[in-house]
């Protein structure tokens, strides 16, 4: 742990050891998968910020030179990625950059727009890329809540809240149950799980029809940038807010996020097979961090 005596690199470098493990867990299997995952997301939809955030900026904004030299000292503070870092290492340089950048180009945009506006604009931008990003898949889920009709075929749209999953759906979901809580599903959520290169480990609690429940007891968006705070509208407006508008209720797996902020832990509730959460808040975030 660290002593009140180390130098201000010196507790960073504690910090970035207690956060993200030392020895083999920065080059385990799982340590491999998130730097993988994070490659392939990051050429996806990194250029989000300087192509598209970027330029609405400079539109909205009286002093675009002046927004373009904050972007740059923003820029500035990435880390260089060297050949001989661990996965972990690599992973922890590009994803918390990318996280930096997000929270600085939202907060900028805040200050510009009305609030209700800036959370429709960022929130959908984000939305649409990560859908590009996950590209045929989104299809193929939402296949599987469509409805049939009365003529045999399935209807065009998702299956609607309130309506009776399918079969194909109902039974997707007690596959997801059986492999979670069977014991090469534990240890496969606990050394490979594809969702821990955005969040870090999670506790999964499979419950009862068709929902599961991940805790996050502290995110790694939040975490990733070793700035020692929480990355609240990187959180609230390029996570919960575009994840819950693609991941809507009557989708293959409903989405719902509860951000413990000040805090950095986080639980997410997901409807499996169609359908809807019981007690799900619908709508855009309503908190928004100070200025």
């Amino acid at each position: 742990m660290a002593t009140a005596a180390v130098t201000t690199g010196d507790a960073r470098a504690v910090l970035i050891a207690d956060e993200f493990g030392t020895g083999w867990q920065r080059w385990n299997l799982q340590a491999w998968l998130d730097f993988v995952m994070a490659k392939i997301l990051m050429g996806r939809v990194s250029d989000v910020i300087p192509k598209t955030y970027m330029p609405i900026l400079r539109l909205v904004c009286d002093y675009p030179a002046k927004a373009d030299a904050d972007y740059a000292r923003v820029v500035a503070l990435r880390e260089r990625v060297r050949l001989l870092d661990s996965p972990r290492e690599k992973w922890r340089k590009m994803y918390g950059s990318y996280i930096r950048e997000l929270e600085w180009v939202y907060g900028a945009l805040h200050q510009q727009l009305p609030t209700r506006e800036y959370e429709d604009l960022v929130i959908d931008i984000m939305a649409r890329t990560i859908r590009d990003w996950l590209g045929a898949f989104l299809p193929s889920m939402e296949a599987g809540t469509r409805v049939a009709s009365a003529d045999g075929s399935r209807a065009a749209g998702p299956h609607a809240p309130g309506q009776e999953p399918s079969w194909i759906a109902r039974k997707a979901a007690n596959l997801m149950e059986r492999a979670i809580n069977g014991p090469i599903g534990k240890w496969v959520l606990n050394n490979l799980n594809p969702a821990s290169f955005m969040v870090g480990p999670v506790e999964m609690t499979m419950m009862p029809h068709g929902e599961l429940e991940m805790y996050m007891p502290r995110c790694w968006m939040h975490t990733a940038p070793c700035d020692g705070r929480t990355q609240d509208r990187a959180c609230m407006m390029g996570c919960k807010g575009a994840c819950e508008r693609i991941f809507g209720p009557g989708t293959m797996a409903h989405m719902v996020f509860e951000p413990h902020l000040p805090e950095y832990s986080c639980t997410l509730r997901i409807k499996l097979g169609g359908g809807e959460l019981a007690d799900a808040e619908s709508g855009a975030p309503e908190g928004q961090p100070a200025d």
